[in-house]
This record gives structure tokens, sequence and C-alpha cells, in this order.
């Protein structure tokens, strides 16, 4: 009888096994079959879209078109902001003037990223108002009469070191009584402008903006050095300079055009095509296993440490003797259109000089290319945004209003 059970209880097991496929065969981890090439630049979010949002909701969506104009307007007045002239003791200026003024600041439209608890708002910047009143405060010590006298006057702790007689300080004051007035004004001036880039400022925008999106709010301002640099500056600049009706159209355009430097490179090797071969400098094609205990036991003797290996694969950069130039050239040269390739400027509408309704005027100008040479020359794949926009290129549209009618500024920049 015990020899039937056993019988019986192998007959078992045998039907769960018969089924089972043992032809599976053990495949290692991070193992690369094909050769691979570069990765792919991927643009920045901001460049996709500039409010980057997920919600389960979409009836929250609805607001956000709104919620961008009413953000943008807000920015841009906060950093118009100015004082009274009665406070600084100045002349009246009409809100109007004010607008049109170029000796502000100008912001980009503003790109927020949105997490669960915060939204970052990016705000790009060209601060014009600074330059100017540096200039004019330098001016003010070189072309002065009583140069010396001025520079003794500017730190009011040296006044009472330098000059003991009551008498002659009356009668200095009563000289550089105009001087001392502009000074003063012009110091307001640039400390206001100074502290619209500090929290104790920035904290009250927040709190406006807070409200349209009920989170925390950070700023991320960047200060460009050129209007070229973003195409919001130059299309806002330009609508500015058109609304004046004895403006030249080709004029403004080229003194816009003449501001941007190409870099110099050899175009017959920048656009020729590039073979596509294996390129065994990448880590993934060099090793195809991209275990680190792998890549030091395939190595030689004298490999011992992962710092040697490391500082064969990047560049040979030393951990005891840092040069920071190459660091700095390795991490630059990593970065994709970080210059400037090309400028389009495209003017259109109501633009005569007459007060009649005349045909609408179209202008076009541009300076160097806005192609993308990896795609478009060099037979490279590239990333497109929203299926069609080239990620090299930045485009911007302003439009504005004359007595006559409407026109638009539309600008383009391209990078490579």
């Amino acid at each position: 009888m015990k020899t039937n059970t056993q019988v019986k209880k192998n007959t078992n097991l045998y039907i769960f096994n018969k089924y089972i496929n043992n032809n599976s065969k053990l495949i290692p981890f991070n193992v690369n079959i094909n050769n691979s090439g570069e990765i792919k630049y991927l643009p920045p979010f901001s460049k996709e879209w500039k409010n980057s949002i997920y919600v389960f909701n979409f009836n929250n969506l609805k607001n956000l078109p709104l919620y961008n104009i009413n953000i943008n307007t807000l920015v841009k007045n906060y950093f118009n902001l100015y004082f009274n002239y009665k406070f600084i003791f100045g002349k009246y200026k009409s809100p109007r003037s004010n607008r049109k003024s170029l000796n502000k600041i100008f912001t980009s439209k503003a790109e927020i990223k949105h997490t669960n608890s915060k939204a970052t708002v990016t705000i790009y910047t060209y601060n014009r108002e600074k330059i100017i009143l540096r200039k004019k405060i330098k001016s003010m010590f070189k072309k002065s009469f009583f140069n010396k006298i001025l520079l003794l006057f500017y730190d009011h702790s040296k006044i009472y070191k330098n000059i003991t007689n009551n008498f002659l300080k009356k009668t200095m004051i009563i000289l550089l009584h105009k001087e001392l007035i502009l000074l003063r004004r012009f110091k307001l001036k640039y400390n206001l402008n100074k502290y619209k880039f500090e929290e104790q400022f920035l904290y009250k925008l927040n709190r406006l903006i807070s409200k349209f999106y009920n989170k925390k709010i950070e700023f991320n301002i960047v200060n460009m050095k050129s209007i070229i640099l973003n195409s919001d500056f130059f299309t806002q600049i330009l609508s500015l300079k058109l609304k004046n009706q004895k403006a030249r159209i080709i004029r403004l355009m080229n003194i816009i055009l003449n501001k941007i430097k190409l870099p110099k490179v050899n175009k017959v090797k920048e656009k020729s095509i590039i073979k596509k071969m294996v390129d065994f400098n990448l880590i993934n094609n060099k090793y195809k296993n991209l275990n680190i205990n792998h890549i030091i036991g395939t190595l030689d003797a004298q490999v011992s440490n992962v710092d040697k290996l490391f500082n064969d694969l990047y560049y040979n950069v030393k951990r005891q003797s840092l040069d920071y130039k190459k660091i700095y050239e390795i991490i630059f040269n990593s970065i994709k259109y970080k210059n400037v390739g090309g400028i389009r400027l495209e003017i259109k509408g109501r633009l005569t000089r007459r007060y009649r309704a005349d045909k609408a005027l179209y202008k076009a100008k541009w300076k160097g290319g806005l192609k993308n040479i990896d795609s478009s020359y060099k037979g490279l794949s590239s990333v497109n945004l929203r299926g069609f926009i080239k990620p090299n290129m930045e485009y911007s549209i302003f439009r504005s209003k004359r007595r006559i009618g409407v026109f638009a500024v539309k600008g383009w920049i391209s990078g490579k």
C-alpha cells in the first residue's frame, strides 16, 4: 500500500511539471545589444507651454488664459512703478508719457511651472533704467565745476570732518543746491529700482499672484544683458517707438538688427552632413555592461579605484589639481543653442505717416538664419515643441495702436 501511494504522488507532480516552459534564459541588467548614439537635446518645459500644469478636473484649466493675462499685467505694472513728482521735486509727467518712455525695466511674459504646493514664476528682465541712472550720476561728477566738493557732499560723514567753517558750509550748499537735488533724485530712483528685485517688495507681488492659484509663489528673475537675448524685449521696444507718427520703420529695424553679433564659424563645416558612425567615446558604446564592478574588472591593473575611472572617461579632470577653466568649458560646451543664430522682424498694420485710411504696410528684415542646423543640414534628429515649433527658436508678438489704426510687431530668435 505504501508503494501505491508513493506512485500516485509522483504522478500528480508530473502533471504540474509537464506544462512548465524551461526554455527561459537569464539576461543580466544594463546590457546594450545595439550601438547607441548621442542623447537628444530636450528643450526646457517653458518653451513648450508658458503655463505648465496638470489637474484631474479640467474645469480648473478654463480660467488659466485669463490668469496669464492678469499676471503679466501685474508684473509689468510692478516693474514700472515710479515716485510721485512732488516727492522728488521733479516736473509733472503724465502716465501716458511714462508708458511710452524707454527708460524702464522691460519684462518678458511670465513662465509658470506648477507643483502641488507652489508655483515657480520665471521672468526675464532687461534693466534699462539702471543703466541710464548710472550714466547720469557719473556724468554729474565729471561735468560739474565743483567736482571735488560734490564728492565731499555725497557722503554726509565726510562733510563735518573736512569742513569746519559754518559760513563755508552754507555758501557751498547754496552754490550746489541744484546739483544736490538732482543727485538726491537720481539716488532715490536708483534705490527704488534696486528694491524691486528684493524680497521686501516682491512679497507684495507674491500675495497678489497667490490669490489666483491659491499656492505659494516662488520667483525666478533672470536679468538679461541685451535686448537681443529675448524676443519679448525688442518687439515691445519697437511697438513703443512706432507709436510716434514720424518714426521711420526701416531705420528702427536696422538699429535692432545691428545689435546682434553672429559668431564667426566655418559655414561649410557647420552645415556638412554627419556620417552615422559608432562613437566609442560614449560610455554606452565603450562598455556593454554599465555595472561599475564589471567596468573596473575589464580595465588594466593600474586602475584600482573609481576616481581614476571617471577621470579617464570625463576629460581627465583630476581632483587633486582642479582646472576650473576646463570644467567650465566641459559644462558650457554641453549646452546647445547658447549662441544667437539669427533674428527676424516683421511689422504689419496702419503705419502710414498721413492721417488717412491707407492700406496696411508690411515690412520684414532679418539677419542670420532661423533653421535648426542639426536637423536641416547635419541630418540629426531633433525634438519639436507642440509638434511644429522648432526647439532652437523663440517667437513673440506685440500688438499696439495708433491714431489711424492697429499694428503688430513679430519677432523670432534662433540659437545654434
